[in-house]
C-alpha cells in the first residue's frame, strides 16, 4: 500500500494480492451473462447493474470467502488487440461494482479478458450478442 501526490491531489495505491494460475483454475460453477456494454464502452450502466445485483450479488455473498473468475468476452467485432483489452476492462468494472456493492474483497477476484475468442472458436463471425457476455467462475471454496 502506498500513497503518493500529484499535482494537488493525493491518491491512494493499493497493491492486490496476485495468485498465479487462478486465470486458467479448474472451475467449480460458472454463469454466463450478457450485459450490453455501450459499443467500446467498458461503463457498467444502470441496466448492467441490475444485471449484476441479479445474477451475480447473491452468489459473490454466498460464498464469501470463495475467490472467483470474473471473464469478459466480446464478439468478433473489431481487432483482436482491442476487444482483448476492452473485454477485461468490462470484466473490471463488474468486479468493481461487486467489491462497491457487496462489501467483497478484491482478492478475491481474477480478471480475465478473453476478447473475441469464444466467438472466434465457434466460427461466429460479426456482431453477435451470444458472445458478448460476462462469466462470473467460482474457482475455490
Amino acid at each position: 500500500r502506498d500513497d503518493y501526490e500529484k499535482g494537488n491531489q493525493t491518491a491512494e495505491v493499493v497493491e492486490f494480492e496476485k495468485v498465479e494460475g487462478l486465470e486458467t483454475a479448474p472451475t467449480f460453477s460458472k454463469k454466463a451473462v450478457t450485459i450490453e456494454f455501450p459499443t467500446g464502452s467498458a461503463t457498467l450502466d444502470n441496466n448492467g447493474k441490475a444485471i449484476v445485483d441479479r445474477e451475480f450479488k447473491t452468489l459473490v455473498k454466498q460464498f464469501s470467502g470463495a475467490r472467483f473468475r470474473v471473464e469478459g468476452n466480446t464478439d468478433n467485432t473489431g481487432s483482436n488487440t482491442v476487444n482483448q483489452a476492452l473485454s477485461k476492462r468490462r470484466a473490471e468494472a463488474v468486479v468493481d461494482y461487486l467489491v462497491s456493492e457487496c462489501g467483497a474483497d478484491r482478492n478475491q477476484f481474477t480478471v480475465v479478458g478473453n476478447g473475441s475468442k469464444h466467438a472466434i472458436d465457434a466460427g461466429s463471425t460479426g456482431s453477435d450478442n451470444r458472445y458478448r457476455t460476462t462469466d462470473l467462475l467460482l474457482i475455490s471454496q
